[in-house]
This record gives C-alpha cells, sequence and structure tokens, in this order.
C-alpha cells in the first residue's frame, strides 16, 4: 500500500469519530449519583456498553464530563438505557465507531512499537527483522477495507443470511434497484425468509450436534425430525435465544411429545457429559478437564464439577419399567407378544422367526424419554483425591461463579440450574451468544477459541468495549437473534471488503485482529451443497421436511388397539413413512423432483448428517459426534469431487438443471446467456475478456442429421461446461 493510500484512508476512517446525540436529549436535568449527590447537566450521549458504560453530561459552561453510568442512580441508568440508540442503522454505527477506534488505537500502538525497535536491546538483528515485517503486516491490517459494491454485499449477505448464493432473479432484483436503502431492505427481506431458517438451523444442528436417532450412537429407532422442526420453528418465530435454552434445559417427557428433550437425550446415558457440552455450548467454557481432576488452566476445580453436575443429578432419559410406555396401561411384554404372535399366524414373519424385531424397537422408543427422578444420582468418583470430599460421597447442586441458586424455589434443581444459565446473574452466557453470532458474520469471533472465553475479557476479548456493547445490546433485544444480525450486517464493518491477509495464529489467540473487514472464508459444507441447489432448482426453499405431527399421531396409537395383522402392518408404514419430504402444498417430493434422480433440496432438509461418502460430508459437514465439528479445509478428494464427481459433473450439467434449461430452452442471446450464468454463479456480470471466453464454450457442436432434442441436449452441455468451468473457481468457493 503505497504512502498516499494509507495517509488518505487515516484520515478518512480514522478522522471525526465523535458520537452525535439528538437534539430532543439535549436539555438540562438533575442527575443523581448512587452515593445521592446532585448535578444539573444536559445529556449528550453515551459511549461503551456494560460495565465500561459512560454517559456524557454537558455542564452550564459548555464542557462535557464522561461519568460512569454504573455511578448513577438506578433511575438515571434507566433514563441512559431507556435513550440509547434502538435503530438498527444507529447501532451499526456505534459498533462501527467501537471498531474504528481499536483500529486506530492499534495503528499508532504499531507505529510507536516499529519507531522504538532499532532501539531495543533485548531482541537480535534477526528477531528485529522478523518483528519489523510482523508489524508493517499488522499496521496494513489496521487500515479499514473499502466498502464491497453492491456484487459483493449481495453474494456476501445471501451465503451469511440465506446460506447459498443468490438466483438470478434475485440478483437482477437488487442490482437494479435505485433506492438509497436497499441493502438495509434485502437484509430484511432476507432475515424473514424461509432460508434464513434452513441456514440457521445448518448452524444450530452442528452446536447440538442434531442427527438421525438423536442419541450420540444414533438410535435408528427414534426419529429426529420433531427435534429438527421445534429448532427451525423457534428459528422462524426468533424464539428469545435465552428462551429456546431454557426450554432445551428443562424439557420433560418423549420426544414427539416436547422435542426439547431431543437436547438431553442426545447425551443419553452421559450426564456428565452433557454438563461439559451445556457449558461449551452455552457459556462457551471448556470444562471437562475438571470432570478428571482440577482444571490445570481455568478456575475450575473438581468439586465445582460435581456440584454443577448435581444440578441434573435427579433426571434421567431413560424411563424405568415397560409399563410407562402403554398408552391404555396395559403390559407392554404382554401386548408385544400377542401382536408378535398375530403376525405369525398370519404368515407376516418368516418361517424361523417368532417376533418382528422393528415392531419391538420403535414401541420400545416410549422407554426413552426426560423424567425426573426425585433421587439425585450424583456423587464424587471412587478415586477422589482432594480434601475437600470423599470418594463416592454424595454432592449438593451448586454454582461456583454467579448467582448462588436457592433450590427450594425451583420444581427441580435442574430448573434452578436453567435458570441460572441464562440469568443477568451469569457473566458468560450472553457474552458466549454473541460471540458465536459475530463469528458467523465474520468468520472470526471477539474470543477465540468460543469454547474458551476466559474470567476476565478485559485485555483478553479482541476489543473489550467492543464485546460489551454487543452484550448489551444483546439484552436490550431480549436475546433476539434476528434483531443482532439486523444490526451486524448494517454496519460498514460488515459490508467492507474481505480481509485477504490472513490473521497469524498470534493475532488470533492475542485478539489483536480488529477486523478492517469480515475475513477471507471458504464456503461451508452446506454453503457450497445449498448454492448448488440454488442453481440446479427453480425454488431452493421449496421443499422442506415435516414429520413431527405424523409422527406424534403415530407414537400416540395404544398397541391395544392393533387386533389383527393388517392393523400392525399398517402402523408400521405410517411409522416408515415419517420424514418424508413435502412441498409447501403439502404434496410429497417424488422422483420428477429431483434432478437426474438426485434429491437436490437444501441440506436442512435432508439426512442428519448425510452418509460419509456423501458430497456434503466430502466438504466438511459435521458428523454430529462432536460441537461445531464441521470444517472447511481443502482436501484431494473435495479437488476430484469439483473436477470429476456427479454432483458437478452430471447433476449441474444436466439438461434438467434449472439454470441450464433456463438458457438453452429460454430466450436471448449469446451475450445475455453469459450475462445470466455469471450473475447466477458468481453474481455479478463479466468482464468483456471472461465474456468472450464464455461465448467460445458455449459454441456446440451439432451435426446435421441429429433431431432438436438432441441438438438441444449438445447445446445444454455446452452451457453445463461453462457453469462448470465457473464453478471450479475460488471465486464462487470463498465468501469475498
Amino acid at each position: 500500500m503505497t504512502t498516499r493510500k494509507l495517509t488518505t484512508l487515516l484520515i478518512a476512517f480514522f478522522g471525526g469519530l465523535a458520537l452525535t446525540v439528538s437534539s430532543a436529549r439535549a436539555e438540562m436535568r438533575t442527575w443523581t449519583s448512587a452515593d445521592g449527590k446532585t448535578l444539573k447537566a444536559e445529556f449528550s450521549g453515551s459511549s461503551g456498553a456494560g460495565a465500561s458504560a459512560m454517559v456524557k453530561l454537558k455542564m452550564e459552561d459548555g464542557s462535557v464530563i464522561d461519568y460512569p453510568v454504573a455511578k448513577l442512580s438506578e433511575a438515571d441508568r434507566l433514563f441512559v438505557k431507556g435513550n440509547l440508540p434502538t435503530d438498527p442503522l444507529a447501532l451499526a454505527a456505534e459498533i462501527d465507531k467501537l471498531v474504528l477506534n481499536k483500529l486506530k488505537e492499534s495503528y499508532y500502538g504499531l507505529r510507536e512499537e516499529l519507531a522504538a525497535l532499532p532501539q531495543k536491546t533485548d531482541l537480535t538483528n534477526d528477531e528485529k527483522v522478523k518483528r519489523k515485517e510482523e508489524i508493517e503486516k499488522e499496521m496494513q491490517m489496521c487500515i479499514p477495507n473499502e466498502l464491497t459494491n453492491d456484487n459483493q454485499f449481495l453474494r456476501r449477505v445471501y451465503l451469511d443470511a440465506v446460506g447459498r448464493i443468490p438466483t438470478y432473479d434475485e440478483a437482477v432484483a437488487f442490482l437494479d434497484d435505485r433506492a438509497p436503502n436497499k441493502r438495509a431492505l434485502l437484509i430484511d427481506k432476507l432475515l424473514e425468509s424461509e432460508g434464513y431458517v434452513m441456514r440457521m438451523y445448518n448452524y444450530y444442528a452442528d452446536l447440538l450436534r442434531v442427527r438421525e436417532g438423536v442419541t450420540m450412537m444414533g438410535n435408528g429407532d427414534l426419529k429426529v425430525d420433531p427435534y429438527m422442526e421445534y429448532i427451525k420453528q423457534s428459528i422462524r418465530e426468533d424464539k428469545p435465544f435465552d428462551v429456546l435454552v431454557k426450554e432445551l434445559l428443562t424439557a420433560k417427557g418423549k420426544l414427539w411429545e416436547d422435542p426439547a428433550a431431543g437436547y438431553l437425550v442426545a447425551d443419553q446415558g452421559m450426564r456428565l457429559c452433557n454438563l461439559s457440552n451445556t457449558f461449551t455450548i452455552f457459556m462457551g467454557t471448556e470444562i471437562t478437564c475438571a470432570q478428571c481432576h482440577d482444571h490445570p488452566f481455568e478456575e475450575v476445580y473438581q468439586m465445582d464439577f460435581y456440584k454443577m453436575a448435581a444440578f441434573m443429578g435427579e433426571t434421567e432419559t431413560r424411563a424405568r419399567g415397560g409399563d410407562s410406555m402403554m398408552m391404555g396401561g396395559g403390559d407392554y411384554r404382554t401386548e408385544l407378544a400377542r401382536m408378535n404372535k398375530v403376525l405369525k399366524d398370519a404368515g407376516k414373519l418368516r418361517p424361523n422367526q417368532n417376533e418382528d424385531q422393528n415392531l419391538s424397537q420403535w414401541l420400545g422408543t416410549h422407554n426413552t424419554q426426560v423424567v425426573d427422578t426425585k433421587a439425585n444420582a450424583v456423587k464424587l468418583p471412587h478415586d477422589y483425591k482432594y480434601d475437600d470430599g470423599e470418594p463416592e460421597a454424595k454432592v449438593a447442586p451448586g454454582t461456583y461463579f454467579g448467582d448462588k441458586m436457592d433450590l427450594t424455589k425451583f420444581e427441580t434443581p435442574r430448573e434452578a440450574f436453567a435458570n441460572w444459565v441464562v440469568s443477568p446473574g451469569n457473566p458468560r452466557f450472553t457474552v458466549n451468544t454473541v460471540n458465536r453470532l459475530w463469528k458467523i458474520a465474520f468468520g472470526l469471533a471477539q474470543i477465540e477459541p468460543v469454547y474458551n472465553i476466559p474470567g476476565h475479557l478485559d485485555g483478553q476479548a479482541q476489543n473489550y468495549e467492543l464485546l460489551t456493547f454487543l452484550e448489551e445490546m444483546m439484552k436490550d433485544f431480549n436475546f433476539s437473534v434476528k434483531d443482532f444480525f439486523r444490526v451486524v450486517y448494517n454496519t460498514q464493518t460488515y459490508q467492507r471488503e474481505a480481509e485477504t491477509l490472513s490473521p497469524s495464529l498470534t493475532q488470533i489467540d492475542k485478539g489483536t485482529y480488529h477486523f478492517p473487514g469480515p475475513v477471507l472464508r471458504r464456503m461451508s459444507a452446506e454453503q457450497i451443497w445449498d448454492s448448488l441447489v440454488a442453481l440446479t432448482t427453480p425454488d431452493p426453499e421449496s421443499v422442506i421436511r415435516r414429520g413431527w405431527e405424523q409422527y406424534k399421531v403415530v407414537m400416540a396409537v395404544d398397541p391395544v388397539t392393533l387386533k389383527t395383522a393388517d392393523d400392525i402392518e399398517k402402523w408400521k408404514t405410517d411409522w416408515r413413512n415419517v420424514s418424508q419430504l413435502q412441498k409447501y402444498s403439502g404434496e410429497v417430493v417424488s422422483r420428477d423432483d429431483m434432478v437426474d434422480g438426485v434429491q437436490m433440496f437444501r441440506a436442512s432438509e435432508l439426512r442428519q448428517p448425510m452418509p460419509a461418502d456423501h458430497f456434503l460430508r466430502t466438504f466438511g459437514q459435521s458428523d454430529r459426534q462432536l460441537i461445531e465439528n464441521q470444517f472447511t479445509t481443502g482436501s484431494a478428494p473435495q479437488v476430484m469431487n469439483l473436477l470429476n464427481g456427479e454432483i458437478t459433473n452430471k447433476i449441474l450439467t444436466s439438461p434438467d438443471a434449472y439454470l441450464i434449461k433456463e438458457i438453452a430452452y429460454g430466450k436471448g442471446s449469446k451475450r445475455d446467456n453469459v450475462d445470466k450464468i455469471f450473475l447466477s454463479v458468481l453474481g455479478r456480470y463479466p468482464t468483456s475478456q471472461e465474456k468472450t471466453t464464455a461465448q467460445s464454450g458455449m459454441r456446440a457442436k451439432t451435426e446435421r442429421d441429429m433431431s432438436e432434442a438432441e441438438k438441444l441436449q449438445t447445446e445444454a452441455q455446452a452451457i453445463g461446461n461453462v457453469i462448470w468451468a465457473l464453478v471450479n473457481t475460488r471465486e464462487f468457493l470463498f465468501i469475498q
């Protein structure tokens, strides 16, 4: 970067960061401190957030002082909070100021270090040369990137908000729009779409390890559909995140009756593992080490771990006794034996078979349910070696940070635990939430890794003031994830070009990457797949997986009522038909809705997860065994899939693929069709050189004796070759 450009950018971005305030709020009033002292001043705005929030008070002589909000009376604190900006654009501007201030502070700090480097006596010449290179790179990364153009913004916000690239029609509609606020309007539209639900479901499914069979090893006899639909509906209605978490931790009963039970059932029989997962997911804290010994790096002792586990000590994920499974109060084993005899007498079993194994296993899932036993099963391990407890001693519930919980106020200890997790007194829940959501938008969190939030954020967070501002904003939004993204996607920080200089491990570890723009990222497996869906189907969100209501009806059938072999066989058929893909009309998807026999539907609606040899898994879809177990690193199998795989070579270039049909069988010149291909695949128009090359590649060699159908198919293949070439570019695979 040239010195002239550097100077220009510094003046443009670091000049004039003063906080502006609406004149409607600029009136003289009496302020009262927490200790009762009073002062007359105008409210002139605020800065910071959380514990570091400051109110700006304009004195009668015109001077302005900063006063800590925390030291004001409760009434004045409420006044300040009530006058904070709530408009997404105003909040976005506040975030931008905090980001720019951090960039400015870091830039000038690095400049001073660079100037002092030659005089340092504790470094060798080689070390000075290396550090000089590091400083110069970091200084360059402290200059805010330029704003994205409409094409770049369009593609990025579609991938981040709805998990796929825009279609041709969507791209044209946005690019042709002349409204000055069209970016904000598009953000609103995407956040209210079904595509947003599908994209966020993929994130939650990886975070919560949602999989077929629900349990860790995947009980194939238990349907995951109620849990899936519950998560999607929670996203769709923008259920407050703290409410969602509380429901997951307090759910009771059977999965098809209370689908939030899927969270606890996922770790069936592994109470201690579930506690570790809960801390990792919802508090950004890894405490697994403390299960076996005092944590080596955090102030978490083994006793703390077991006290926390004791909150869930009365909770079981498997009911005792078979009688509990019967709707009409009959004996389970007696009824099962009767039904097997009915099937055998009717010739529905093989000659050497005396029971229908599926029938037993499917009915047996009634036993899988979340119940509270009133007996705490948690005790210290047999080899406990610390002097604050005896081996195998019972442990009472207790928190090791945040609020102390009075168990007498709650029906069960886990209800107290759920309230503690999401309570304002928990110093990590909200910070963890905004830290994870920030990473979705920017590719890098404020605190990395996201599962290792330290006890003291000041000095640990990349931008302490920004993180606390986001924390307070999330609380003000009552944990609305949509509102959070609405603000973040409207920031200039998000709308800047991606940072092409990769943050070093040191920058990530020390939190010195200050977001001159989002980091350059490769699409996730789901984003790649769903983008291919957008290229091959007319409506990427037209197919949805529904099964909860059907599953509820099937599992509510009392086995006593299944009198004949036909009754039993019909019940089994109904069970198998749960989880069918449907159109919004309710019509079940058929082979005609596929592309050359392949289900080109959104990843969120397919098997959870797909088999190990599927395109999605090859490109990094999580196996859902570990929290956030997806990956975006490259591999040789990925290269082979792109170059020679069925999806890119057959399905993407098939005459049945939507984009190819639109071009081959639609109207328009080759020049127009090239534009359509580039807009559909890359979200931008081609350069003149690209257009010439693409037109040449689209020339199909046809013979005179070919039928019209053969000619069209040949032309479709030529069009497919151009699409294939663009999909194999880095521009397609990366979010810029």
